[in-house]
């Protein structure tokens, strides 16, 4: 008889472009899957305007960590009481957040100037006042949500960028945008893990 895989085992389906929106290494059956120096895990978050949810399971440790907001500043909540948490019941080290190096390096934004568009969502990169630039709309049914986030974007490396939140309950700290290619061979944007190809 065969044995079906436990969570902890699952196969990896694809990697994840935006490694830092939720600290996922890959992605399969629906988890976000980790690897914390040696130490596997998954988990899986979801957010709304003002609302957040992470969770994070540790099989070999036997340990499972929910966290449920509804105010603000919830990413710096989750990147401290998950880090202790983790750390101490389950040996886990978790990644710095994210953000730019000290030194960033030169990059060429042009080849990804241009409108991208997923459901709900515009994404407009461009160059304001000689810097790099993003506004993220949203739009159609979600247009209500909250008004445009303007960010100025830093380089990490060549396709990995550093968008500063402006700290509404949308966005806080430093958001990654993640530069790709679809199978298909379409440019998109990765942001808060959602891929939105290129329109324009």
């Amino acid at each position: 008889m065969n044995r079906r895989p436990s969570l902890s085992e699952s196969r990896r389906d694809p990697d994840c472009p935006d490694r830092w929106s939720v600290s996922s290494d890959g992605w399969g059956l629906g988890w976000s899957l980790y690897d914390w120096n040696g130490i596997r895990g998954y988990g899986h978050d979801g957010a709304s305007v003002g609302q957040y949810a992470y969770l994070r399971v540790v099989p070999e440790a036997g340990v499972a960590i929910a966290l449920l907001t509804n105010g603000g500043s919830a990413r710096r909540l989750y990147d401290a009481l998950f880090g202790e948490l983790l750390g101490e019941l389950a040996g886990v080290r978790m990644p710095e957040p994210f953000g730019p190096p000290a030194r960033p390096p030169v990059v060429d934004v042009t080849p990804y100037f241009g409108t991208y568009r997923r459901a709900g969502v515009v994404i407009t990169v461009s160059e304001r006042a000689g810097t790099p630039h993003l506004t993220y709309a949203f739009v159609e049914g979600m247009a209500h949500f909250h008004p445009p986030l303007e960010m100025d974007v830093v380089p990490v490396s060549g396709t990995v960028f550093a968008a500063r939140g402006d700290g509404s309950s949308v966005s806080e700290d430093w958001m990654p945008v993640v530069f790709a290619t679809l199978r298909d061979g379409t440019p998109c944007a990765y942001m808060a893990m959602r891929a939105a190809p290129k329109v324009g």
